[in-house]
């Protein structure tokens, strides 16, 4: 026998007697272990965060009153340099209850806002703007935000979880696969002794 065959030989009995190495021993099965199992679990919690936090938020919205009713400000005319002719002009007497106590929060309010919580049968002309006669006085009333909800599925919430929870097993496969190769090892040296 030549030297390289000395070596080869070695080589094989240590496997046999299971003092070999303890990581897998097709290659295949190696960079599968080792590549792509952690990349498709990076992949799956990245897809799954942001579906997750879509989710979570679409269920929790409407009680936590983050949608639904839209905000308008109020503004006294004389803050502006002038009011073009063209701005329609509506009677606060015209104004549903829920819009009139809106226009008076938004007055008193120091940044001018305020949530119309209820009917809102003017929204074309707020959300145009309009000059709106109130005791007396000419403000500048304007739809700032709507406030839409935002319609999605929830079921988007466990879906990322899910996809969440497979990633984080897919990142942790090559070290539980050391650790198992490392156990299997032990158990074959245990038992040829």
């Amino acid at each position: 026998m030549s030297g390289g065959d000395d070596v080869s030989a070695e080589t094989d009995e240590s496997s046999a007697t299971g003092t070999g190495p303890t990581e897998p021993t097709i290659a295949s099965e190696s960079l599968l272990l080792t590549y792509a199992a952690p990349f498709l679990g990076v992949l799956l919690i990245a897809i799954g965060l942001p579906l997750s936090i879509v989710g979570g938020y679409v269920v929790i919205q409407d009680g936590v009153g983050l949608c639904g009713d839209p905000t308008i400000t109020a503004t006294h005319v004389d803050e502006y340099d002038g009011v073009p002719a063209t701005i329609e002009t509506l009677p606060a007497a015209e104004l549903t209850t829920a819009e009139q106590e809106a226009l008076e929060e938004a007055i008193e309010s120091p940044l001018q806002e305020a949530k119309i919580e209820g009917d809102l049968q003017n929204r074309e002309a707020f959300l145009e703007g309009v000059l709106v006669e109130y005791e007396g006085e000419e403000y500048y009333v304007q739809i700032t935000s709507q406030n839409s909800c935002l319609e999605v599925q929830p079921l988007l919430f466990p879906i990322g979880g899910i996809a969440i929870l497979i990633g984080i097993l897919g990142v942790l496969t090559p070290p539980i696969y050391r650790r198992m190769a490392g156990f299997e090892e032990r158990m074959q040296r245990d038992q040829s002794e």
